[in-house]
């Protein structure tokens, strides 16, 4: 004999979106979208200031809230004003060309006074905001796309996938914006209907350094055609990867592609990570060396190609470790050719962190880790000795979860500085010095 199956128990009113909405807008939200409530729901609307009165329509749920477009500014914030690139709202490069700078330079302080209160370190803490003016970003990943024969190049729009063609970039250095016309012709030419892929271009002292990463069947033809490329834009080298094997294959190499540490020359791999702007490099670089002061010897984690390590060997032996090779090859070639106190180590600091034996010789250590943080490296640092901790970071909220981490094992915060090198957006650099 069938049965039926037993009829589910609703899980509880169900709770359809509205449709349209009148806000008051009462803050910014760490993307910088303005947030108003609606009954008992956050609502997040990118476009909107605080204090302003705002139609919109909602899009869809995110998180515990809504997701909403702005349809109309009805009451206008004193702070807004008209965004200067063309590109802004369509772009994702940007999220708060419309605010005022003032109030822009408190949000964006803000960002850090917010995430370091919540693991409970007073607001007086954090220094005033370090910024550095657009138009000095040195590297860039561009996104295209070729369809019916048209070549797309630009950024991804907001929280999307489509592509933004770029002809005008307010961040960009001017040789890396000059370089988009004749990249799209090239891409055009070599790329078949329906590829998509990456072009990250870097500025360096000697030239340009250019490393595409898509799928192609590259023939004579091309190859010819990308040599000349680089020949008539003067690049230092062109390389092409393809997605997934790992493998750089170098086109042209007609300079090496040089950044300079502390008067270093270092040799960088493709694509390799690089602070976004000479000018926010200096600034951090400036604020770990007065903060380390004469403390030796130093460890410096997660060192890339070595920003902070070289400056800090001008008055101190360093021991360099990074998990990348390629990065840390380029470290110790440049620190043999200089003949400066820099010792290095292959580690992946994630999954091998340095334990408090091996931490116990330095007397500062800096860490600068991705935007996941370093919460292993920060449990040993706080069960460590070490009397001085410089912690580096892009993202206040794993800098937040670090620092607390430290301040439990005895650590005491001194200051931390924002940075803001990645003008009118959500992300943020910040040093954050601790001490015994």
């Amino acid at each position: 004999m069938s049965r039926r199956p037993p009829a589910r128990k609703p899980r509880g009113p169900s709770r359809s979106l509205p449709r349209t909405l009148e806000l008051d807008i009462r803050s910014l939200g760490g993307r910088g979208d303005g947030i108003g409530r609606h009954q008992d729901e956050a609502v997040f609307v990118p476009g909107a200031l605080p204090g302003e009165r705002v139609a919109v329509q909602v899009d869809s749920r995110r998180g515990d809230g809504l997701a909403a477009a702005l349809l109309q500014v009805l009451t206008p914030s004193p702070d807004r004003q008209t965004p200067p690139c063309p590109h802004f709202g369509r772009c994702g490069g940007c999220a708060l060309q419309h605010l005022a700078p003032e109030a822009y330079q408190t949000w964006k302080r803000g960002l850090l006074v917010e995430a370091m209160g919540r693991a409970g370190f007073e607001a007086d803490l954090v220094a005033p905001l370090v910024a550095i003016a657009p138009g000095s970003r040195r590297r860039a990943t561009f996104a295209f796309a070729k369809r019916r024969k048209l070549l797309h190049l630009g950024f991804n729009g907001r929280a999307s996938h489509t592509l933004v063609d770029l002809d005008s970039c307010l961040l960009l250095a001017p040789p890396l914006l000059a370089l988009l016309p004749a990249l799209r012709a090239l891409l055009e030419a070599v790329i078949e209907d329906g590829t998509e892929g990456d072009v990250a271009v870097t500025l360096t002292e000697t030239g340009l350094d250019l490393l595409v990463e898509a799928e192609a069947r590259l023939d004579l033809f091309d190859r010819e055609r990308l040599a000349a490329f680089a020949e008539q834009q003067d690049l230092a080298r062109l390389s092409w990867r393809r997605p997934g094997t790992g493998l750089t294959e170098p086109l042209a190499r007609r300079r090496p592609p040089i950044v300079r540490f502390a008067g270093v020359g270092v040799e960088l791999p493709p694509a390799a990570f690089l602070q976004p702007s000479a000018e926010g490099e200096r600034a951090l670089s400036a604020l770990v060396f007065d903060a380390v002061g004469g403390a030796a010897p130093v460890a410096d984690l997660f060192a890339g190609c070595g920003s902070f390590s070289f400056p800090l060997a001008q008055k101190a032996p360093v021991h360099a470790v990074e998990g990348d090779g390629a990065a840390l090859a380029a470290l110790k070639a440049a620190a043999g050719h200089a003949g400066v106190r820099v010792s290095a180590e292959q580690r992946d600091l994630a999954r091998q962190p340095l334990l408090t034996e091996e931490l116990a010789r330095y007397r500062a250590v800096v860490f600068d880790p991705p935007r996941a943080g370093a919460a292993a490296q920060a449990e040993q640092l706080a069960r460590s000795t070490v009397p001085l901790v410089v912690a580096v970071s892009c993202n206040p909220a794993t800098l937040a979860r670090d620092a607390r981490l430290l301040a439990q094992g005895g650590y005491r915060l001194r200051r931390a500085t924002p940075v803001d090198q990645f003008p009118w957006s959500a992300h943020l650099e910040a040093v954050a010095v601790f001490t015994r």
